[in-house]
């Protein structure tokens, strides 16, 4: 039986299915990607929320402190079961990842002093500053032909990286810049 009640937006979903999909979800998205895993499976394969939800509740879920994806899943949760949903779906998000973290750190704690697991958490850990000077140098080449965007990168990489600034600072007055910019370079803006 639907209880329309409790509907906010989106279709009725049982607390079970809720738990399931956020479970599966929590398991399966690996370094930051949640808000991605999140569109295609909240939005796409169970059309529990539109687009416009959904996007509305990932811009908000960025603009508030805290992990995105998290608080963009009790948004979802909100949505679609108001608190009991927003609980539940957060829970469950977040319950495989504390198991596979506690796991790990019985592992860690057996072997930790082991010389061939720091080579590896080395790697993986090259590995993962490598992807993300990638994902760097892809977004320069898109933004290549346009100075706004490639001062603004530049600018933050000398304040926090080089000169090592406090990150909160530079971000509170690199970020007006970098809005600034980006509304004068805008396409078909009026010259």
């Amino acid at each position: 039986m639907q209880h329309t009640t409790e509907m906010r937006c989106g279709k009725w979903v049982g607390l079970p299915a809720l738990s399931v999909a956020f479970f599966r979800l929590g398991v399966m998205s690996f370094g930051g990607g949640t808000a991605g895993w999140l569109y295609r499976e909240i939005a796409e394969r169970h059309r529990w929320i539109d687009d416009k939800e959904f996007l509305s509740g990932a811009a908000l879920g960025r603009l508030v402190p805290g992990s995105s994806g998290v608080n963009l899943t009790i948004q979802v949760g909100q949505c679609l079961r108001g608190g009991v949903g927003a609980a539940t779906a957060a829970l469950a998000l977040l319950s495989g990842p504390l198991a596979v973290v506690l796991a790990l750190a019985a592992g860690y704690e057996r072997v930790g002093q082991s010389h061939v697991l720091h080579a590896v958490l080395d790697g993986v850990a090259a590995t993962a500053i490598g992807l993300t000077f990638a994902t760097g140098l892809k977004l320069l080449q898109f933004n290549l032909g346009r100075v706004g965007p490639l001062a603004v990168t530049i600018a933050t990489v000398l304040c926090v990286g080089v000169l090592r600034w406090p990150m909160i600072p530079v971000v509170l007055c690199i970020a007006p810049v970098s809005i600034c910019l980006a509304l004068l370079d805008r396409p078909g803006r009026n010259a």
